[in-house]
């Protein structure tokens, strides 16, 4: 599998050196690998659009199977197919929960509160329940816990920022395990003659989507 990564100068350029190369993927045309805290190149967020466009170039341009962007700390993550198409946001939720639903059909899936009613729709055709819940991915992530100690099978919480913890990895908070379930799966489907991107082929996308923050300049902003 030819996997293009871009760790935007953050923490996450091993992945390629001590985990993608020595089993054997093609990671040419990455890019940087090497941390550095100004963050010279762009942000490392893959909400943001300088990045997401630099990564989605950066797979166009060697003709790789897949991109895959980290923030800085690498609990979150984005990842884009081979036609550059970012798969970010509602996506990659959409995509994560399409391969766990397919292992446990009636699963419950935990999101944040922003997450689109195409979504919801996705989640349900393909036999799972969507929980939404309020925003924070540590809220996300207690809620989860919270639901299989009651006895719900919930095996994944993730915010729309692509903040993810799966149940099968103790819920912790780690985008680059999300990635490496992404492209274990994408090297299955390569293997059937199918992509990644295809299993998410009947998410309804929004008309449109802005998130607007404001910023509280009051010095007592708690009150």
């Amino acid at each position: 599998l030819h996997i293009v990564v871009d760790a935007g100068n953050g923490a996450g350029g091993f992945f390629v050196r001590d985990v993608l190369e020595p089993l054997g993927a093609d990671c040419s045309g990455s890019q940087f690998l090497e941390p550095d805290g100004h963050f010279p190149n762009h942000i490392p967020n893959p909400e943001n659009e300088e990045a997401m466009r630099s990564i989605s170039e950066a797979v166009v341009k060697v003709g790789a199977d897949l991109g895959v962007i980290f923030d800085a700390d690498c609990d979150r993550a984005a990842i884009v197919d081979h036609s550059g198409r970012e798969i970010n946001r509602n996506r990659l939720i959409a995509l994560i929960s399409a391969i766990l639903l397919d292992k446990m059909p009636g699963a419950t899936i935990v999101t944040d509160s922003v997450t689109s009613s195409g979504l919801a729709k996705f989640i349900m055709e393909w036999g799972g329940e969507h929980y939404r819940y309020k925003r924070g991915y540590r809220n996300v992530i207690d809620e989860a816990i919270r639901l299989n100690e009651a006895g719900i099978n919930c095996p994944l919480a993730i915010e729309t920022s692509g903040h993810a913890a799966l149940r099968e990895n103790h819920f912790l908070d780690d985008g680059m395990y999300l990635v490496t379930v992404l492209i274990c799966e994408a090297m299955r489907l390569k293997q059937e003659g199918q992509e990644l991107s295809s299993l998410i082929a009947d998410l309804q996308e929004p008309i449109e989507s802005a998130e607007i923050r404001m910023n509280i300049t009051q010095e007592d902003f708690r009150a």
